[in-house]
């Protein structure tokens, strides 16, 4: 089963030079960030395995949280094409071998507090024990 590993490599893939948000990606967000930023968002893992191999298809969220002083969504919308490259494209992800990545959705919404741009990326990835 797959457990933290993909979770592992999602961070690392956001975290790596150049880091997108300046390194500011988080499962649990301090009090006060400073945007922009990153979280990693949930997961959901679907049994794709038979009776002769392991695989799991596996639903990962990760959300782009902007407070551009213009308030605009063109911020959020350049780093959110940024994470859809890294979390799409070459992500290694430790005991496992990825069979495929890609986008399943992406989502531009304006805050109820009217001043935080949010994007919500769920990229859809095919998993197989390594």
């Amino acid at each position: 089963m797959i457990g933290p590993e993909l979770q592992q490599a999602i961070y690392a893939a956001l975290v790596a030079a150049p880091a997108i948000c300046d390194g500011r990606v988080y499962d649990r967000v301090p009090d006060e960030p400073v945007f922009p930023y990153l979280t990693i968002g949930d997961e959901q893992a679907i049994d794709d395995g038979n009776s002769c191999e392991d695989a799991w298809e596996v639903f990962a969220d990760a959300h782009v949280w902007s407070r551009p002083e213009s308030t605009s969504k063109v911020e959020a919308k350049t780093i959110g094409a940024a994470v859809v490259d890294r979390l799409v494209t070459e992500l290694v992800v430790a005991g496992f071998r990825v069979v495929f990545a890609a986008l399943e959705s992406y989502r531009t919404l304006r805050d109820p507090d009217g001043l935080t741009e949010h994007v919500v990326i769920t990229v859809k990835y095919s998993i197989q024990p390594a």
